[in-house]
């Protein structure tokens, strides 16, 4: 038997300087009853037609104003108002992460 064989081409072997990414389901890490499920269902139940009348483009890689709304109620549920604090809690705490739905953090 040998033992370097590669089993998979796509993982680095023998460099430091590179990390396997594997995707991340979120989903199962949160609670049933967590208050991050009421806001998004809540929200996603909303007629945001004027909201996004506002909004001429969105790009691509960006959150929508559908999720930057769901941010910014649970922010304030939260008591976190400062928006450096907001985009730090969306690089850092998973239930930010759920209501980014895998966009990137904005910026502040």
């Amino acid at each position: 038997m040998r033992l370097n064989k590669i089993l998979q081409g796509d993982y680095t072997v023998s460099s430091l300087y590179h990390q396997i990414k594997l995707p991340l389901d979120i989903e199962i890490s949160i609670p049933s009853d967590d208050p991050v499920r009421l806001v998004s269902a809540f929200v996603e139940d909303m007629n945001l037609s004027d909201l996004y009348g506002t909004y001429d483009r969105t790009r691509k890689n960006q959150a929508t104003p559908r999720q930057m709304l769901k941010i910014v109620i649970y922010a304030a549920m939260n008591r976190i108002y400062s928006s450096r604090d907001i985009e730090s809690a969306c690089k850092r705490d998973i239930n930010f992460m759920y209501l980014l739905d895998g966009a990137p953090a904005p910026d502040h």
